[in-house]
């Protein structure tokens, strides 16, 4: 009988028939990708539907056994140990109550700065050569507060009709941060 590379070789070669290569999975698989004829697969037959024949040469010591499952028996149930109980006292609600003080404080400063009420209160810290609350400038400008002591820490009100992208910022922030912690849960 010829080996499996000599016979891949002959139906390489063109060979052999249909009827050769039928059965061999590999050969008719092979056949058909190369040649893409189709072959119909010999039907298997399994072991136990042959007839017994007594001049078989195997002599079975053992009786079978399915060596492809393995059943583990656990070794021991589990066991709950009881947990042990402490006497803790109850928890103790929070009071899920945000109170807007802070933005509540944020949002006056902000408005009151819009009308020049800190120009009258720490106007005595500008120098009287620049234009300072004395002269009318009673708003604390929020980009150049560390220029308080100056001209550039000063502006009109918005009495006078001036107001600036940093009041409004001020004011508006100030307001949503109200709206968020007046919010219930």
């Amino acid at each position: 009988m010829a080996t499996t590379s000599e016979r891949l070789q002959q139906l390489l070669d063109g060979e052999l028939d249909p009827a050769d290569i039928a059965d061999d999975p590999t050969l008719v698989s092979l056949a058909g990708r190369i040649y893409g004829i189709k072959i119909a697969p010999v039907q298997p037959v399994k072991s136990r539907d042959l007839q017994p024949s007594a001049a078989s040469g195997i002599t079975e010591v053992a009786p079978p056994t399915s060596m492809l499952i393995e059943v583990i028996e656990p070794e021991a149930p589990a066991i709950q140990a009881p947990l042990p109980v402490l006497d803790m006292p109850p928890v103790a609600e929070v009071a899920s109550n945000r109170r807007p003080l802070i933005p509540l404080a944020l949002l006056g400063t902000s408005i009151l700065n819009l009308f020049g009420i800190f120009g009258y209160l720490l106007g005595s810290l500008c120098e009287p050569s620049d234009l300072c609350p004395s002269d009318g400038y009673n708003r604390i400008n929020w980009a150049s507060i560390h220029e308080i002591t100056n001209g550039n820490g000063w502006s009109l009100t918005i009495l006078d009709g001036s107001f600036g992208i940093p009041d409004l910022v001020a004011v508006i922030c100030s307001l949503i941060l109200v709206v968020y912690f007046s919010g219930r849960k």
